[in-house]
């Protein structure tokens, strides 16, 4: 998925002032829910797919929002959501929205950044207003934050800190989650991974190296969220893509 980074024009006072509103507006549905918020040149689509899988899989009551349109969509589905009865939601989103201040006082759970060096035809350094944009959401102190370590980019994101951890994955040895090897098959790729004295196999329908990235970003969400391997692993094994974007 390519990012969009045109942005609405549309001042911080105003949007903020907008994002206000409509929390109120839709009885500040955010105040039960675990908000993780992906975002990435590419990539957050899967990703954010991935994470709901191991939540379903976990039986957890969950909800996915994919690069809402504007702050009264972001609510409108988050106060659905919400209705429903869910604990958590996991949203997709662009870094031109979050330049545009929709996630404005919404407590953020989980931030992942899925940029990896992999992504060779629609990433090359994250400059300007991409950069600044995506910044905007680890700058809102999440209680998590999971960072790509071989992002070319990844020091100027690690600076902003989380509440509570701070995660990395990648093939770097500094990794806190590190890919030790990758496969790629006709329809599937799996990857071996180290967590802390764990190593352990995942894998996945989608045929990509760039998908090895996005199950490490997605088994480290597993992580942050307290469950365990097999949950973790089951849950992204277990998800079958239709016409999701890499």
């Amino acid at each position: 998925m390519a990012e969009n980074t045109k942005k609405s024009g549309i001042k911080p006072t105003l949007q903020k002032a907008k994002a206000k509103f409509f929390a109120t507006y839709y009885s500040n549905p955010a105040r039960d829910l675990k908000i993780i918020v992906v975002t990435g040149t590419a990539g957050r689509d899967i990703t954010s797919h991935y994470i709901q899988n191991i939540l379903k899989n976990k039986d957890e009551h969950t909800g996915l929002i994919i690069d809402p349109s504007s702050t009264s969509d972001l609510y409108k589905q988050l106060f659905s959501i919400w209705k429903s009865g869910a604990d958590y939601v996991v949203v997709a989103t662009t870094a031109a929205s979050l330049a545009d201040h929709l996630f404005y006082g919404l407590p953020i759970h989980i931030a992942v950044l899925t940029d990896n060096s992999e992504d060779s035809e629609t990433i090359t350094n994250t400059t300007g207003n991409e950069a600044e944009g995506k910044a905007i959401l680890f700058n809102t102190k999440p209680d998590y934050s999971i960072l790509n370590h071989d992002d070319p980019n990844y020091e100027l994101f690690a600076k902003y800190p989380a509440t509570t951890a701070a995660f990395s994955y990648g093939r770097n040895r500094e990794s806190d989650l590190r890919i030790n090897r990758s496969k790629l098959y006709k329809v599937g790729a799996e990857a071996n991974l180290t967590y802390g004295n764990e190593n352990f196999d995942v894998a996945t329908y989608v045929t990509s190296e760039s998908a090895i990235f996005y199950m490490a970003a997605a088994t480290l969400a597993g992580f942050a969220l307290g469950f365990d391997i097999d949950h973790i692993i089951d849950g992204i094994a277990d998800y079958e893509p239709e016409n999701t974007k890499l």
